[in-house]
């Protein structure tokens, strides 16, 4: 008990310190823990940071650190991702590149292109993630998106993935979220709440609920924070 006891605590005490050091060093963005992307990119100049701590049903608990910076009329980011379970870990990378377009007055479309890799499990590299997005935004405080996308798996079969989404902001600084989505053969739904503390920093919480396939239910807790270069 006490050896349990005191792995927790060590874990927490790293993913605490590793959050805190990729945050104040950090020179990319990231568009946050939400499995629906929106038809936007940073502004002209602008960087995010993130950093997010998940843990499933069956036991697996997940620390992501990531950015991403607007370059031309891209945004670019960078993440990893630190997972452990029953014992055994296993770290992962990815690249991201994002372009969005505003189509007509509160419409807007955009590409996102994704790729990962592992830093244990072989074959290292685990392919390419492209996904379409469409973002409608229905009023002020009202936005709808829509992903449709596809991964191409180095070592396995191609896999769909789609969604759609709804955020409301029914008070300055809060937003709820509620997505349905599927990917990585199973569907979920979720919820979540998101509160902007001020112009830099954003807090957020979801929950991510498992309707069919092989994956888990997920908690998951996050921050984001903005970064002027």
């Amino acid at each position: 008990m006490k050896h349990a006891t005191r792995s927790r605590l060590d874990w927490l005490a790293r993913t605490f310190v590793l959050s805190l050091g990729f945050l104040s060093g950090a020179a990319f963005a990231a568009g946050g823990h939400h499995s629906l992307d929106d038809a936007a990119i940073l502004e002209p100049g602008a960087c995010e940071a993130e950093s997010w701590l998940a843990r499933s049903r069956g036991g697996q608990r997940l620390l992501h650190a990531g950015g991403a910076c607007r370059v031309g009329p891209v945004e670019l980011g960078a993440s990893a991702e630190y997972a452990r379970q029953a014992g055994a870990s296993e770290t992962a990378y990815a690249v991201q590149a994002k372009w969005a377009t505003e189509l007509a007055a509160g419409v807007s479309a955009g590409l996102s292109l994704a790729s990962g890799w592992q830093a244990h499990v072989r074959p290292r590299y685990q392919g390419v993630t492209l996904v379409a997005l469409a973002t409608w935004a229905a009023r002020d405080d009202v936005a709808l998106h829509l992903n449709l996308g596809r991964d191409f798996n180095h070592a396995g079969s191609d896999e769909n993935r789609y969604g759609v989404s709804v955020e409301w902001a029914p008070r300055e600084n809060w937003s709820l979220t509620a997505e349905r989505y599927a990917e990585e053969r199973t569907h979920f739904v979720r919820a979540g709440l998101r509160w902007a503390a001020n112009a830099d920093w954003t807090f957020d919480v979801s929950r991510a609920h498992r309707l069919r396939g092989p994956g888990e239910s997920t908690w998951i807790v996050g921050m984001t924070r903005a970064i002027a270069r």
